[in-house]
C-alpha cells in the first residue's frame, strides 16, 4: 500500500545504518591444559600448578576486560564524539570532523561526567562556543588552552581552513569513561572458531564502519601489548626465582663442604 511504501521510505531516509566489522586473532602457545613455556620446567617440581593460564576462555575474558577496553577507549579518544548537521539529520563524524578537542590534562573526579556543547567556526583563527540551544557563550581562538571542570584542553582545526568550513557547526559530546567502556564491552563480541581452535573472531557493529575497524585493530594492538608486558613480568619473576634458588643451593653446598672438611680434620 501507499502508506507502507511511505513508512519504508521515511525509515530508510532517517534511520541510522549500522555496519559490521570483523577480525581475527590467534592465541599463541594455546594449550587447554598446559602452561607457559617459561614455567614448564618447574611443573614437575611442584612449584606451580598445571592449570592453563593461556586458554581461549581466559583470552576472551582478557580481550573484553575493563583494562584492555579502557586502553582502547583512551588511545582512540572514544569518550569524545563529534556530530554535524546534514540535509536530513545530524550524524556522527569520525575522521572527517572539522574540529578536534585535545585534552592536555583531565580531572579524574570529573572524568565520568557527561557534557556537550557546540563549536561554530568563524574563520581560520576564531570560533564560537555555543550552548545546545544555539546561544553564543564565548568567542575564542584555536589552539588556546582552556580550563574547565573536565580539565585543560584546546580546540584545533583538523585540517587547513577553507571557505566551506566558515559557519560550520559541530556538536561535541563528552561521555563518562566507564559508561563508554561498558558500552563497548557489551557491543564487542569475541568467540572461538571452535572449541579446539586457538583463533578468536572479533566483531563489532557501529554506525561508522571505519570507526568499528579502528576499534578492533586497536583492541588487538592493546591485547598484544598487554601480553608482552605479562610475558616480561613472568620472565623477570622466573629469573628472580632461579637466582634465589641458586644462592640458596650455593649456601647449602658451602655449608656441606665445610662440614666435610671439619669431619676430615677431626678424624685425621
Amino acid at each position: 500500500s501507499i502508506l507502507s511504501l511511505l513508512a519504508a521510505f521515511i525509515y530508510l531516509r532517517y534511520a541510522t545504518p549500522q555496519y559490521s566489522a570483523s577480525g581475527a586473532i590467534m592465541i599463541k602457545d594455546n594449550n587447554k591444559s598446559g602452561i607457559s613455556s617459561e614455567l614448564a620446567a618447574f611443573e614437575d617440581l611442584g612449584i606451580i600448578g598445571g592449570k592453563s593460564a593461556n586458554n581461549t576462555d581466559n583470552e576472551i575474558f582478557i580481550l573484553k576486560s575493563r583494562k584492555i577496553i579502557g586502553n582502547v577507549v583512551d588511545s582512540l579518544g572514544l569518550t569524545r564524539s563529534y556530530f554535524v548537521d546534514g540535509r536530513v539529520r545530524r550524524t556522527e563524524v569520525y575522521k572527517q570532523t572539522p574540529v578536534v578537542i585535545d585534552f592536555i590534562k583531565e580531572e579524574p573526579k570529573f572524568i565520568e561526567k557527561d557534557t556537550a556543547f557546540v563549536i561554530s567556526i568563524i574563520d581560520k583563527d576564531n570560533f564560537e562556543f555555543k550552548s545546545l540551544e544555539g546561544k553564543v557563550t564565548s568567542i575564542a581562538m584555536f589552539n588556546t588552552v582552556f580550563e574547565s571542570h573536565k580539565g585543560a584542553f584546546k580546540v584545533r582545526l583538523s585540517e587547513p581552513f577553507t571557505e566551506q568550513m566558515r559557519n560550520k557547526t559541530v556538536l561535541v559530546t563528552m561521555s563518562g569513561r566507564n559508561k563508554v567502556i561498558d558500552s563497548y564491552r557489551n557491543r564487542i563480541n569475541v568467540s572461538a572458531v571452535d572449541k579446539n581452535s586457538s583463533v578468536l573472531n572479533l566483531t563489532l557493529t557501529d554506525a561508522i564502519k571505519v570507526k568499528a575497524e579502528d576499534i578492533l585493530n586497536e583492541l588487538v594492538k592493546q591485547y598484544n601489548i598487554d601480553a608482552i608486558k605479562d610475558k616480561n613480568v613472568v620472565s623477570e619473576k622466573t629469573k628472580d626465582f632461579i637466582e634465589d634458588r641458586l644462592q640458596s643451593i650455593g649456601a647449602n653446598l658451602g655449608l656441606i663442604q665445610d662440614n666435610v672438611k671439619n669431619y676430615k680434620i677431626k678424624f685425621g
